[in-house]
């Protein structure tokens, strides 16, 4: 039905068609691909029935795409499954899934026919013929099996070419050592295949050339193909029971697995995780719940980037099962100061344990309008308290110089000390100077005046900031995060402000705090109005004069 007629919702700042029927589920096939939110995914790094993606995976690359989607609702409407009952499916379900695993796991119980004892016979006796000179039995071309598969996707892209290889050359062709110089991560696994495949096919050697690597791989291949032709037993009872397996699967997990592919229903609703989503990162009084599974931190952080998300990576341990893990969080509410390489946390997976987590990497970016707004202020005071340092360590450093340089004269000493506290004198005189330029220039005015003066001047230095920062606030892309993941996500996942508060919830101080807060900050802006400096301060020493009066103290 081509003209079918689609309901849909908005979410992140897009629309998302919705699937809330069967009959939409059954047109799926018709909805435009461009309205998909991704077309590819993999089937590891993800909370998710790992036998439903398996059998989903119908050609067993590790990865969903679009036309083995529809083939799964295909398969169901084969089957004469209403599609209406994938939204109510439940306990029934799990129970009858539970009674065909059963069904699987007896099957190897189950007496042989005659027909299929003659073919297990038959290829038993054709054993003899996949043994391979040098081996002695077919356990040792088992073993020999075992250690090729451990490294022989390594070594076959040890000896691929470069694409952009000429097809003369004068670069000698290159060998694999077997013994030395080899990554110390894969050393035991090297030796092993040199002992049990090697050794067997080639005799005692010390590295292996292009042409030998072809010719040890080919004499283990007819074993190889001896194994994958074992007569399975009941292989037509199998086949039945896992066509009902992937029917009551599909019925409980269908929906749900839809609504992280075609739709993101799941994540932008917030009603539960979504699938890519692996637990909750707890830090810095943050609990941040878009925690992703990472394979590589390098490859991932180099294209999360463009997410302009903040991102954490993180390392997890859980030292009682001797397990580890990577994973990166983003942190999209709150501060980000807090957060450093080295910063210790807990991580809670979806089923309820709990890893150390410790930082490794974060990528900045900005998190929210509040931090920006007051950025700029604490860059003034970070700039203003650094010149100061700077200042007293100037002068401090010139003071012991003098008195290192007359260490024997007690007077230079004197002198220098007394230097030292003019320099301090002079500093606090001028920031009084400074203080007093600002009060006479607020004299004048009325306390409205005032108060609209510090609103104008904090408005000029912070607003622009938060203007810069929400619109990049608005670029921030969930969807560039799962890319660098594995996912091919088809249209950008923005979030709104109100969700980014949900994905990363912050600590807050109680409500009475925040008044008691709110009405200092008041009652201190009230007391400085009505004390401000007038004109008829004349009792005192004048300000101007304050800098000169403190060198004079000092040196006498």
């Amino acid at each position: 039905m081509k003209n079918y007629e689609w309901n849909w919702f908005k979410a992140g700042r897009m629309t998302q068609v919705s699937l809330s029927k069967g009959e939409d589920i059954a047109n799926l096939a018709n909805l435009d691909k461009k309205h998909w939110l991704a077309i590819s995914m993999p089937v590891k790094g993800v909370r998710f029935d790992s036998r439903m993606l398996e059998l989903m995976d119908s050609d067993g690359d590790g990865r969903i795409r679009t036309p083995e989607v529809i083939a799964a609702v295909e398969f169901l409407k084969a089957k004469g499954v209403d599609l209406d009952s994938l939204f109510k499916s439940g306990e029934a379900e799990e129970k009858a899934l539970a009674e065909v695993m059963d069904k699987e796991a007896d099957l190897a119980k189950v007496p042989l026919t005659a027909d299929e004892k003659a073919a297990i016979a038959k290829w038993e006796a054709a054993g003899k013929d996949a043994l391979a000179p040098g081996f002695a039995s077919l356990d040792d071309m088992a073993a020999a099996d075992a250690a090729l598969k451990a490294v022989e996707e390594l070594i076959d892209g040890y000896f691929t070419p470069p694409e952009d290889m000429p097809l003369v050359t004068e670069e000698a062709d290159k060998t694999l050592p077997l013994k030395e110089k080899l990554n110390p991560k894969h050393l035991e696994a090297i030796l092993d295949f040199a002992e049990k495949c090697v050794k067997p096919v080639l005799g005692e050697k010390t590295e292996l050339a292009r042409l030998e690597w072809k010719k040890v791989k080919g004499a283990i291949a007819p074993y190889r193909a001896w194994v994958a032709a074992k007569p399975v037993a009941g292989a037509g009872a199998k086949a039945k029971l896992v066509e009902e397996e992937k029917v009551l699967r599909y019925k409980l997990h269908l929906v749900e697995f839809l609504e992280n592919y075609v739709n993101m229903r799941r994540l932008y609703s917030n009603d539960d995780l979504a699938i890519f989503q692996t637990g909750v990162l707890r830090i810095d009084a943050k609990e941040m719940k878009l925690c992703f599974h990472v394979d590589s931190e390098a490859a991932h952080s180099a294209l999360a980037g463009k997410s302009k998300c903040c991102i954490v990576y993180v390392k997890l341990s859980r030292p009682a099962d001797k397990a580890e893990a990577s994973m990166c969080a983003v942190a999209t509410a709150g501060t980000v100061r807090g957060l450093y390489a080295g910063r210790n946390g807990v991580f809670y997976d979806r089923d309820g344990k709990d890893w150390e987590a410790t930082v490794t990497k974060v990528v900045e970016a900005e998190v929210s309008l509040a931090e920006a707004f007051w950025a700029p202020w604490r860059k003034l005071g970070e700039g203003i308290a650094s010149s100061v340092k700077k200042f007293l360590g100037d002068k401090q450093n010139a003071a012991q110089a003098k008195l290192d340089a007359g260490a024997q004269n007690a007077q230079a000493g004197g002198a220098a000390m007394a230097s030292s506290i003019a320099a301090i004198g002079i500093g606090v005189g001028m920031m009084g100077a400074a203080l007093a330029s600002i009060m006479a220039a607020i004299s004048g005015m009325a306390w409205w005046q005032i108060l609209v003066s510090i609103a104008a001047v904090v408005l000029v230095v912070s607003l622009p900031s938060a203007i810069l920062t929400w619109f990049k606030l608005r670029q921030r892309d969930i969807g560039a995060i799962l890319n660098a993941s594995g996912w091919a996500i088809n249209r950008p996942m923005r979030f709104s402000m109100k969700l980014a508060r949900e994905f990363t919830k912050t600590a807050r101080d109680p409500l009475f705090m925040r008044i008691a807060i709110c009405v200092a900050a008041a009652v201190a802006i009230l007391f400085a109005v009505l004390c401000r400096v007038n004109a008829t301060c004349g009792e005192c020493v004048s300000c101007e004069d304050a800098p000169v009066q403190a060198a004079e103290a000092a040196e006498q």
